[in-house]
C-alpha cells in the first residue's frame, strides 16, 4: 500500500484496518474510475475498447516496462531496453501509427 498512496494515508489504513470508500480509492489513485454498478460492464467494455485501439505490440511493451520497472530505480528503468520495447521499435506498426495519423485515418495494426 505505501508504494501506491502517500505513506501517512497508507499507514493509517494499515494500522487501523479502516476501509475506504470508492471515492477515496479514486482520489488516492487506487482505481481509474468509479461508476454505478449498473454502468460497470459498459465502463469496463469502454476501457477494453480504448486499449484495443492501440497497437498490440505497444500495449505489450508498455505493460512489460511498467511491471519490470517497478523493481528498479527510476534511473535503471530509464536506461533499460526492455525486449518488448525493442520489438515495438523494430515493428511495422511503428511506421503504421504515424502514417495513419498523418493520413487522418485509423491505424491498421499488424502486430508485427
Amino acid at each position: 500500500m505505501p508504494r501506491h498512496i502517500p505513506l501517512k494515508i497508507a499507514m493509517g489504513m494499515m494500522l487501523t484496518g479502516r476501509h475506504i470508500t470508492a471515492a477515496e480509492a479514486h482520489r488516492w489513485g487506487l482505481v481509474n474510475e468509479v461508476v454505478a454498478l449498473k454502468d460497470l460492464a459498459a465502463t469496463a467494455e469502454r476501457w477494453a475498447a480504448e486499449i484495443m485501439e492501440c497497437a498490440p505490440i505497444s500495449v505489450q511493451a508498455t505493460k512489460e516496462a511498467a511491471y519490470a520497472g517497478l523493481h528498479m530505480s527510476l534511473e535503471e528503468a530509464c536506461r533499460t531496453n526492455f525486449p518488448a520495447s525493442k520489438r515495438m521499435y523494430q515493428s511495422k506498426d511503428q511506421i503504421e501509427g504515424p502514417r495513419a495519423f498523418a493520413e487522418k485515418r485509423k491505424p491498421n495494426w499488424k502486430n508485427e
